[in-house]
């Protein structure tokens, strides 16, 4: 009897010690980053800026090995109204980065900023430089997400914030 019973204890617990082993503990998330606003917000050509639309388009812009299809094209303005059937110049920020997760920056990202001074969005800065990093936090079927940080003091752009960019179709 007593040897029964322990091959029934050691039953239980191989069984219990399995599922134990096999439940896997869910991945902490890491919390956000507190000095990294909600939205993509701060400083262009020195006017105040708030990210209010943020689209992924395609472009034919390519750049260094990334072919256009191998980057994101992701549109950010402060203007509600503009959708992705606006015109590329009425928005204000573009982000080029490579189409996968990761932190790029220096020649893996370029920034367009158009000038809020001019009215025909012809005069903006293309650049790029390792103080500009770009994060790819997720890619889903309909969007990416992630956050920038973008600093240009000789021309007065500095802004920063998290984005979730809704593809164009």
């Amino acid at each position: 009897m007593i040897a029964k019973h322990s091959f029934k204890n050691y039953l239980c617990l191989l069984i219990l010690g399995s599922l134990f082993l096999c439940c896997k503990k869910k991945e902490e998330q890491p919390d956000p980053d507190p000095e990294m606003p909600a939205v993509v917000t701060g400083k262009v050509y020195g006017s105040a800026f708030t990210a209010k639309v943020i689209l992924e388009r395609y472009t034919a812009f390519g750049m260094n090995s990334y072919r256009p299809e191998d980057l994101f094209c992701i549109y950010l303005a402060d203007e509600r109204s503009l959708t992705c059937s606006s015109p590329v110049k009425d928005f204000a920020i573009r982000l080029s980065v490579p189409k996968k997760i990761g932190v790029f920056s220096g020649n893996d990202v370029y920034i367009l900023v158009n000038n809020p001074n001019d009215p025909t969005g012809q005069d903006g800065a293309l650049f790029s430089s390792e103080q500009t990093i770009i994060t790819v936090k997720s890619i889903s079927g309909d969007r990416v997400s992630g956050q920038v940080e973008v600093k240009w003091a000789e021309m007065n752009i500095d802004f920063k914030g998290r984005f979730e960019a809704v593809y164009c179709k």
